[in-house]
């Protein structure tokens, strides 16, 4: 079930297994003003934001619309496992947390506090993901939250399946160089992740936002040492491998979105997998249109990005139903066909492109090639969507595609760098297949 509603918030509620799950975007229908008065003769009035007011009317309403969907503070098997405020000015964070420990706690899981302003001019914008249901399965398991070891993380268990949702990771020294920074950020992540009896290979998502994505460091670019530390982190992992279809021969890395943020820094979120399950399989997927991510050449990164296209989670026994469904994570995409970006300085033509690459990528024939058959798979199975824009003065023109070809599906929308100067928009997201003739190979 999807509701776009007129309040600012849009959601989508889905059942994965024996749980039951939301993707909730939103943020202020009003941006709030305030008039400060001034007494000096002749001196104008001063109209200024007010923050306190758009975050408590935020959160607000996302906690009413999640008690309409019955995921409720009272209720023990529902958690909020990941959330991600996108702030137009990061020092808000600590107003945010403030506001949210007052009037929507649940929210407090997984945080990541992400310097990316709203693309439609409000201070604070959000995206959280509940999980309700029958999760409280194994008294050694389920949802845990709020305890000082899961400062940083919510792990949720159901069908036999672990999960592990991980944001707000960054360096822990005063390291300067973008490289040793995001080295530092992934280390975090690693630590947390063995807390929580998690390991690194488990990985399925990775969300890196690097402050100054584009500019230049030395004789080199921020964005080139982020790949860098990514490279050298992820060096001697082997992910998924347990999992992976039985003829399964490709490279793998997490499915991931490196993006721009507006501070100097870096913060990362993630979420994993763990289970002892035979009939799970965890599939990356690549793009046919597109040359993947890791085998880009030097002349966009001496090292190349490591991450796939997208990554499915399938299984053909779900809560004891064959063939039930397919979770797919879509990492950022951008207007590149083999690997050349396309549409230059046009952003309705490169969102156009960039939608079609998901199409193709999420498309039942390319699940076919890769493994999981028997589903059909488009643009109108994605439960959630992120747009980042560059620049917000081309925001209006990339919504109205993007509600044109994407007329129910739950939007956010923020300004930030992407990848490449050239490149306009960048868009990730969440799909779910349903099928009663799945099959994985």
């Amino acid at each position: 079930m999807r509701n776009k509603s007129k309040q600012g918030i849009a959601y989508s509620v889905f059942p994965f297994g024996s749980s039951r799950q939301m993707l909730l975007v939103g943020e202020p229908v009003e941006h709030y003003t305030c008039q400060e008065e001034t007494t000096t003769e002749g001196e104008q009035s001063v109209t200024i934001p007010d923050y306190s007011l758009q975050i408590r009317s935020l959160l607000e309403q996302c906690r009413a619309l999640c008690e309409q969907e019955g995921f409720t503070d009272g209720n023990a098997n529902n958690a909020a496992v990941m959330c991600h405020f996108f702030l137009a000015n990061i020092g808000l964070k600590e107003l945010v947390r403030q506001q949210a420990s007052e009037i929507f706690p649940q929210i407090l899981g997984a945080v990541t506090f992400v310097p990316q302003a709203p693309a439609s001019g409000a201070a604070i914008a959000l995206e959280l993901w509940m999980i309700g249901g029958d999760c409280l399965i194994n008294t050694d398991g389920g949802i845990e939250f709020g305890t000082a070891e899961l400062e940083y993380a919510t792990t949720v268990e159901f069908d036999g399946i672990r999960w592990f949702f991980g944001g707000g990771f960054h360096p822990g020294s005063l390291a300067v160089s973008a490289y040793d920074r995001a080295f530092e950020a992934l280390e975090e992540l690693d630590m947390e992740l063995e807390v929580c009896d998690f390991h690194l290979d488990r990985i399925l998502r990775t969300w890196i936002y690097q402050g100054h994505l584009v500019m230049p460091e030395g004789e080199t670019q921020r964005y080139k040492e982020l790949n860098r530390a990514r490279t050298d982190y992820f060096a001697a992992t082997q992910f998924l491998k347990e999992y992976l279809p039985k003829k399964y021969k490709g490279t793998v890395y997490p499915a991931s979105t490196g993006i721009g943020a507006d501070d100097f820094d870096v913060v990362i979120s993630a979420v994993a997998l763990d289970t002892k399950r035979k009939d799970v399989i965890v599939v990356p997927l690549e793009n046919p249109n597109q040359t993947s991510a890791f085998d880009y050449g030097a002349v966009y990164s001496p090292q190349s990005p490591k991450f796939s296209r997208a990554m499915a989670v399938a299984t053909d026994n779900f809560a004891g139903t064959p063939g039930k469904s397919c979770l797919i994570f879509v990492s950022g995409t951008a207007s590149i066909t083999d690997s050349e970006s396309r549409h230059m300085g046009d952003p309705v033509k490169q969102t156009e492109q960039t939608l079609d690459n998901i199409a193709a990528l999420i498309d039942g024939e390319n699940l076919a090639r890769h493994g999981i058959s028997g589903i059909s798979c488009g643009l109108d199975n994605l439960e959630c969507v992120r747009v980042y824009v560059k620049r917000a003065s081309e925001f209006e023109a990339i919504r109205q595609v993007c509600e044109r070809r994407l007329p129910e599906v739950p939007t956010i929308y923020t300004v930030a760098d992407v990848c490449r100067p050239e490149l306009l928009v960048e868009i990730e997201g969440i799909a779910l297949t349903k099928s009663d003739t799945l099959k994985t190979a």
